[in-house]
């Protein structure tokens, strides 16, 4: 008996809960009314909206040209470094030609240089009469 005497009670009171605590909530919020007599437009919204979207546009055109220009930076740069490579490996093939022993002989023989007729070795073992010498000054 006595709850369904207060089921209406709960369901009035509840409402009046709700529509108390949305007001609370919207009082944060400052209330934004047309003056009387004005309508109130969309005008700023469009515009505002407008400007962020030229905004963005233009800011990927910069970045869109700022690409552009390092990607040919690039290929020029790898250009350079093909012939720099290129000219490297001349420059080895050169080196590797001048210093064969036949070149260094020509080249050699060009100077004046004459060739060796019988080579002679050192032999340390045998003491000759310079180091008798030395170990005759030792006291």
């Amino acid at each position: 008996m006595a709850l369904s005497a207060l089921a209406p009670a709960i369901e009035r009171s509840r409402r009046t809960v709700v529509k108390k605590s949305s007001q609370v909530v919207l009082k944060l919020v400052p209330e934004l009314r047309p003056v009387p007599g004005q309508q109130a437009t969309d005008r700023v919204f469009y515009g505002v909206i407008s400007a962020v979207l030229i905004a963005g546009l233009l800011g990927l055109l910069g970045i869109n040209i700022l690409l552009g220009n390092d990607a040919v930076r690039i290929r020029e740069l790898k250009l350079e470094a093909i012939s720099i490579n290129e000219q490297r490996e001349e420059a080895l093939r050169e080196v590797a030609a001048l210093s064969t022993s036949e070149a260094l002989a020509e080249k050699a023989i060009s100077l004046g240089m004459v060739p060796s007729g019988t080579p002679r070795f050192l032999d340390l073992s045998i003491p000759s009469e310079l180091t008798q010498e030395k170990q005759a000054a030792k006291p």
